[in-house]
């Protein structure tokens, strides 16, 4: 079973069809399906862009509620260059090792699948940061 795969389903036994989850594995997952699906479906990426308002909130409640490791492992899809307009796969690497990552917190925290959730990945915006500053409306022409 892919990754992948393992996150499709602690989804369905774990995240509720809206709103946060009720146990912390569940909100974990959320958050991370959250930075998946605007990636795969849209191109956007953590401190990216759009990216910074879809996915940086995500990105942070991992950072929080995980260990270092994965912390360290968002930090740098955040705020490390390499990963700007990156067309060589490096981002989408670097995610598959996250989901190999948080797969791995859950395993070893059972106990999270029980624990009850008390917050919502989308309370760690911030709005200072968490702003697309790569529109220009000037630069758009409407025909």
């Amino acid at each position: 079973m892919t990754a992948q795969d393992r996150i499709n389903a602690l989804f369905e036994e774990l995240v509720p069809s809206s709103g946060a989850a009720d146990t912390v594995a569940g909100e974990i997952i959320r958050a991370t399906c959250r930075i998946g699906y605007r990636w795969y479906n849209d191109g956007d990426q953590l401190g990216i862009g759009y990216g910074k308002e879809t996915c940086n909130p995500a990105g942070r409640y991992l950072g929080k509620t995980c260990n270092d490791d994965i912390a360290k492992q968002i930090w740098n899809l955040m705020y490390d260059p390499i990963y700007d307009d990156s067309y060589d796969g490096a981002y989408q690497k670097a995610l598959e090792k996250i989901y190999e990552a948080i797969l791995d917190y859950i395993e070893q925290h059972p106990e999270l699948k029980t624990t009850k959730n008390e917050d919502d990945f989308w309370n760690h915006r911030d709005k200072h940061e968490d702003v697309d500053d790569s529109w220009d409306e000037e630069e758009d022409e409407y025909f």
